[in-house]
């Protein structure tokens, strides 16, 4: 996870930096090996850094795989100084060399815990991106990690924290643990008894807007709306590069007559902006084609929201259909339409939805899985 420095701070994404900041107050010193740049944080790394015990040990720069072999020598020698410096690696998704850093885990004889976040090869297969070749070598790429990860593992003898039962079938071993991380706070919990009383149902997507997640079979979902409910679409969420999907998705739009209905929002902060959108809205729906345990799906429950989702990758892990949310297949807008004609209609199972939903983020806090990771760490022999 690449970050910036500027003015004296570092800024992450938040999804990272909660996590750092967590594990900080939890350990002597943080030492914080990832590649920074030095420049104005862009919107997706807006996390303040706020703890004052980490040292960063900065890796060369680079976006991505093929960039990165540049800097082999240079990553190299950032792997071998943390390996010297560390008692214990926390190792996150995909970095860059990963047998590298796990030899070197090894010939220190450093215990690793390495948190596997999502399923890379599964995501590039959800749609074509650079072309055959580049999509072939990127699938390949993804796959070498894999082997190389499950390889270092054997060779440390360390532990596998995994978003989601998906990940922890893959990435099975003696010492893998299957959960669902998340940002959110006890403190930031909101507690309401039901949704959907206003004129308005507000049908709430919150993510990026990219072919993964699914975002035209929420659009052609609501198109198909059986309901004398007025509704509107609330799409929260930066495109990025992704500017022909979200073309198409205007087209897409604008085919079923929904202008009027579905509103842009783009890129919300987390925290206090994003939380108003979700204490705004009636449900919250992800069509996603491919997640690990996503953190929307926490903070919505968290703060009393009804949600729907696709039956996918960690999804079935954080989400209990039926129980504390509704699970739908993937690429089914049908399905999609008549789990949101369900929470709108049935208000009995929408309240016990919620409750159930409160009941199961106070799981998942960023306190509770920074507690997993610690214990995991401070019980590897």
């Amino acid at each position: 996870m690449d970050g910036y420095h500027h003015g004296g701070k570092l800024h992450f994404h938040l999804s990272f930096g909660r996590i750092i900041d967590e594990l900080s107050s939890r350990c002597e010193k943080v030492f914080l090996c990832v590649p920074l740049k030095d420049a104005f944080p862009d919107e997706s790394r807006d996390y303040r850094l706020k703890a004052d015990n980490v040292e960063v040990i900065r890796q060369p720069f680079y976006t991505s795989a093929i960039t990165s072999l540049k800097c082999f020598f240079g990553i190299a020698r950032v792997y071998n100084r943390v390996c010297c410096q560390a008692d214990v690696l926390f190792i996150r998704g995909m970095p860059a060399y990963v047998g590298v850093l796990y030899f070197l885990s090894w010939f220190y004889r450093r215990r690793t815990c390495h948190w596997i976040v999502g399923n890379p090869v599964k995501l590039l297969r959800t749609h074509k991106r650079a072309g055959f070749f580049m999509d072939a070598l990127s699938v390949l790429y993804a796959l070498q990690d894999r082997f190389f990860t499950k390889l270092g593992r054997r060779l440390v003898g360390g532990a596998f924290v995994c978003n989601g039962r998906e990940l922890g079938k893959i990435y099975k071993s003696p010492h893998t643990i299957v959960t669902a991380s998340s940002t959110v706070k006890e403190d930031e919990f909101l507690e309401r008894e039901d949704t959907c009383q206003g004129k308005k149902i507000s049908i709430l997507f919150i993510g990026f807007i990219r072919p993964e997640k699914g975002v035209e079979y929420l659009i052609e979902a609501v198109g198909k709306l059986e309901t004398d409910k007025d509704w509107e679409l609330v799409l929260v969420g930066t495109y990025g590069k992704y500017h022909a999907y979200k073309t198409r998705l205007d087209l897409l739009i604008n085919q079923y007559g929904l202008s009027d209905k579905v509103h842009w929002a783009g890129y919300v902060t987390y925290g206090q902006p994003m939380f108003e959108y979700l204490r705004k809205a009636d449900l919250l729906v992800l069509p996603t084609l491919s997640e690990g345990t996503p953190r929307v799906l926490v903070e919505a429950r968290a703060n009393s929201l009804p949600l729907i989702a696709t039956n996918v990758g960690g999804i079935p892990t954080s989400v209990t259909d039926g129980k504390d949310g509704l699970l739908v297949p993937p690429k089914d807008p049908r399905a999609l339409s008549r789990a949101i004609e369900r929470i709108v209609d049935d208000g009995e199972l929408r309240r016990s939805l919620i409750k159930n939903g409160l009941h199961s983020a106070r799981k998942m806090t960023v306190d509770r899985f920074v507690d997993l990771v610690v214990n995991v760490m401070e019980n590897q022999t």
